[in-house]
């Protein structure tokens, strides 16, 4: 599922990759993409869901997914 900010600015996003990983896409208004991979394999998309829903309505829409993610108890590493 994917989430655009009401501006239409920015982007959130879970993709699922080969062997089931889960990672969240951002990017914002100038094109910046950050990738956070979620550590725990057993993350159900409905909480990941959840907290993309209430972070993407946040003025700085990447503090605020991951702290939605955190709220959730749901730890996530920064993608290199």
């Amino acid at each position: 599922m994917v989430y655009h900010s009401e501006s239409g600015s920015d982007f959130v996003g879970l993709r699922i990759l080969v062997g089931g990983r889960k990672q969240v896409v951002c990017e914002n208004e100038r094109g910046k993409r950050v990738l956070l991979d979620i550590c725990d394999l057993s993350a159900s998309e409905a909480k990941i869901e959840d907290a993309l829903r209430e972070g993407i309505t946040a003025r700085n829409v990447l503090s605020g997914v991951m702290s939605a993610l955190k709220a959730r108890n749901i730890a996530v590493e920064f993608a290199g």
